[in-house]
């Protein structure tokens, strides 16, 4: 199942376009707005500046939207202050200032604008513009929930699912994310389809979970027609139905879902339900791959091994097999190993068989370990001490916990695709 999304926007980016003469489109309303304005009402001033950004009774103006914007904000008006502070973090007719955006939205929290307060908790959730602080995060997130705000009550719920900055707690996500989705929260939707379908903090129920996927599908969230194409496949709560998996996969695989790609690649490979199509197999693998994604990168190296809706080129599978094997992709290691073992693709080289096939044995690959076995019995004490002391640097060199959750998310999605050269 695709990662939760998560959404601490409270608006939606300002679309900017060039203007015009705007005297002649100024109608009444439109000009005591501005005599109010200019006049120092600072709710005036964050209207005009509205006005100005849709193009209402005057040609839309970016220069003036933010300079009324601004002159709101500056006068004290939190909606203003969040206003700016959204035009900062996405350089949106200003350049781009992660610590302008956070002054902005900090401004506007003091005086407990849940929105401010939540874009201000994703601020110091991803450390941007300032220092990285889950449990200012979670509190800020936690104010803005109590006044009732749905991105922020979704935000929470992704706090305490994950322990970040509050204890981990399941059950409170899970009411969490269930106010949000019942307020119409598309993230928090398909956090709640998540839920169900995970059993976290809620009994296990595939029928709820669809219902709340489906909803989160039909407002566009991209990862819910991932999670959809899976129940489909499976035959979770529903019918399985291989052909309306695809379609769902597709869906969210051509806006980037590396597991949705995956997922897609797979049914293609397999002939789950209809013909096998390799040339659509390598294709989503290929593009699961140039996401850096090493299950991605392994799968594309044995098409290219195989020849399997690619040339065969063991050139090209040994670079795929490389990138995914440096992100611990422990199948990936072993294929790689094997290619040095019989010199395709790169030269023969048993000490350089040796460290892949060590790697992948120390992370418990059964067929590595009986490779490595048979291996050893045919080198010389010399190419053995080469290739523990290439063991060693590369331990040295990349043992990190980010390769280690690479390498937990690669077995898992590797159970399924058939992922080992011959």
């Amino acid at each position: 199942m695709a990662a939760m999304s998560m959404s601490a926007q409270a608006s939606q980016p300002i679309a900017f376009e060039s203007t015009g003469n705007a005297a002649a489109n100024r109608s009444a309303d439109f000009l005591e707005l501005l005599h109010q304005a200019e006049a120092g009402d600072a709710r005036a001033q964050y209207n005009l500046a509205g006005a100005y950004t849709a193009g209402r009774d005057v040609p839309k103006n970016d220069p003036e939207a933010v300079r009324w914007y601004l002159a709101a904000a500056e006068n004290g008006l939190a909606d203003a202050q969040n206003r700016m502070g959204w035009l900062y973090k996405y350089g949106l007719g200003v350049h781009q200032d992660y610590g302008e955006a956070v002054r902005w939205f900090r401004s506007a929290a003091e005086q407990k604008l849940p929105a401010a307060q939540n874009n201000l908790a994703y601020m110091y959730q991803y450390g941007e513009g300032v220092q990285l602080d889950y449990t200012r995060a979670a509190d800020l997130y936690g104010q803005a929930a109590a006044q009732g705000l749905a991105a922020a009550r979704n935000g929470l719920g992704v706090a305490y699912l994950n322990g970040y900055g509050v204890p981990k707690n399941a059950t409170a996500a899970f009411n969490l994310f269930f106010l949000a989705a019942e307020q119409g929260f598309a993230a928090a939707q398909h956090n709640l389809g998540v839920a169900y379908f995970e059993g976290k903090g809620v009994a296990r129920n595939y029928p709820e979970a669809l219902k709340w996927f489906s909803k989160a599908a039909n407002q566009g969230t991209i990862e819910a027609y991932h999670a959809l194409g899976h129940m489909y496949e499976f035959g979770n709560g529903v019918n399985r139905d291989p052909e309306k998996a695809a379609e769902l996969y597709r869906k969210a695989a051509v806006h980037g879902v590396v597991n949705a790609q995956l997922e897609l690649a797979h049914l293609y490979q397999a002939g789950k339900g209809f013909q096998h199509d390799y040339f659509e197999a390598a294709k989503w693998y290929r593009r699961a791959a140039e996401q850096g994604n090493p299950v991605g990168e392994n799968a594309i190296g044995v098409m290219y091994y195989r020849g399997e809706g690619v040339p065969r080129d063991y050139r090209q599978a040994a670079e795929w097999f490389l990138r995914a094997a440096n992100q611990n992709c422990v199948l990936a290691q072993l294929n790689l190993g094997v290619l040095y073992q019989r010199g395709l693709g790169v030269p023969l080289d048993y000490a350089e068989a040796y460290k892949w096939f060590m790697l992948a044995a120390k992370e418990g690959e059964a067929d590595s370990k009986r490779v490595l076995k048979e291996l050893a019995q045919i080198m010389t004490k010399t190419q053995l001490r080469d290739g523990q002391s290439r063991v060693s640097d590369w331990i040295s060199q990349n043992s990190n916990p980010t390769l280690a959750g690479q390498k937990a998310d690669a077995e898992e999605l590797n159970s399924d695709i058939s992922a080992r050269v011959p």
